[in-house]
């Protein structure tokens, strides 16, 4: 691993972590409100929140946005907050915390195969195999040697969980040439703000299809103040770590999801930990390290 870019892996990481403990957080925030609800409310939050961030550093060289820009802003907005984030909480509701994270592991496949097809961003044979290894680490992980049983279960809710990837997987895609034009905080302070547009008359027009929200219940409104606010933040470092490293490894990170979100499960929830997990465990760090070589 190159020590010049060991900062931003780190820096995924962390990223990564954070991210690894929305689907067990938001199983508690949707017990009293909708999922689109939660995302329209959570990402008005982050909207004010990096539009204030934003403000506070007029020196910091964003330069003028065009009507390209605009128009480049709405698609990061759509795929990475409105399909990626909006969809990704309705996915939640519709099927189990562990099959949201199963297929959240698509996400490495689906960047590096679009970036093979459109932008030509090529991976050498020792990264492939990483990542099918952290693929199948993923697999045995969360689904404890019983693969054959996760085929024959595939439920709305997972269908859903691959439609939000592939909105994420265009938004770090389409976020490399945006940012050779645009800084990490304005294309992220921008995309969500295009999103959330589109987010709450989703969500008014979705509610009468779920029990009625709960606004005085303190759970979903201390998840939804983490994840619009740190998770806001991290979104920035996201776009930061595309613009260091390229799109295709930023995305083989989210490999880490899977194992983190099985600790937190264990942790909070009582679920023991079995040999399939400590060896698929394994095999992801495996493929992210090979993954992260030249």
């Amino acid at each position: 691993m190159p020590t010049r870019r060991l900062p931003t892996y780190l820096l995924l990481v962390i990223v990564v972590v954070i991210w690894a403990s929305y689907p067990t957080l938001t199983k508690f925030a949707l017990r009293d409100m909708p999922p689109f609800t939660i995302a329209a409310l959570r990402c008005s939050l982050a909207s004010g929140l990096l539009i204030w961030l934003l403000v506070r550093r007029p020196r910091s060289g964003h330069g003028a946005v065009t009507r390209a820009d605009l128009r480049d802003l709405l698609l990061l907005g759509v795929s990475g907050i409105t399909v990626s984030t909006g969809f990704y909480y309705l996915a939640i509701a519709l099927t189990s915390a562990s099959n949201a994270v199963i297929l959240t592991a698509t996400t490495p496949v689906l960047v590096a195969l679009g970036g093979h097809l459109v932008l030509g961003d090529r991976l050498q044979r020792l990264q492939w195999v990483g990542v099918g290894c952290s693929a199948a680490g993923v697999l045995l992980t969360v689904t404890r040697g019983e693969v054959a049983a996760l085929l024959g279960e595939l439920r709305l809710g997972d269908f859903i969980v691959l439609v939000g990837q592939v909105g994420w997987a265009g938004y770090t895609l389409y976020g490399k040439p945006v940012l050779a034009r645009l800084s990490p905080g304005l294309a992220t302070t921008g995309a969500y703000v295009a999103g959330t547009v589109f987010l709450i008359p989703l969500a008014l027009l979705t509610a009468p299809a779920f029990p009625p929200a709960r606004y005085t219940a303190v759970v979903p409104w201390a998840v939804i103040l983490f994840q619009g606010t740190v998770g806001a933040i991290i979104h920035v470092w996201y776009y930061q770590a595309v613009q260091a490293v390229g799109p295709s490894r930023s995305a083989i990170f989210m490999n880490l999801q899977p194992l983190v979100g099985v600790l937190l499960a264990t942790l909070l929830l009582g679920e023991e930990v079995g040999i399939a997990q400590i060896i698929g465990g394994l095999a992801i760090l495996t493929g992210v390290y090979l993954t992260t070589q030249r």
